[in-house]
């Protein structure tokens, strides 16, 4: 597991895949997984914007290595928070890698 994560180039991708145009009656969900704090976070408004105008539920992991949260863990949360959809807290989830498939999948 790393230090932190870029994601501005996936974010923004991602909303090209969920264009707004598309009128499939399936949900649309992104799921963002990262051990480490965003290290791009101010440059992830305009395709937040987008996925949002799409109705996309955007949803965001922070995959920690111990039980107990590290500082680490509360800097990954406080980047990837604000990215994902609101309730922000009904979005969100900070998870041992062995917990993943009971919460997630």
């Amino acid at each position: 597991m790393g230090d932190g994560t870029m994601i501005e180039k996936g974010l923004s991708m991602s909303g090209k895949m969920f264009d707004a145009t598309n009128s499939s009656p399936r949900p649309r969900v992104l799921l963002i997984f990262t051990d480490g704090q965003i290290f791009d976070p101010n440059k992830l408004a305009p395709s937040k914007l987008v996925l949002d105008q799409a109705n996309v539920q955007t949803f965001g992991i922070v995959i920690r290595k111990q039980q107990q949260h590290t500082k680490q863990d509360v800097d990954a949360e406080k980047t990837l928070k604000p990215i994902v959809s609101d309730p922000q807290d009904d979005h969100f989830q900070n998870l041992m890698l062995d917990e993943i498939q009971d919460n997630v999948l």
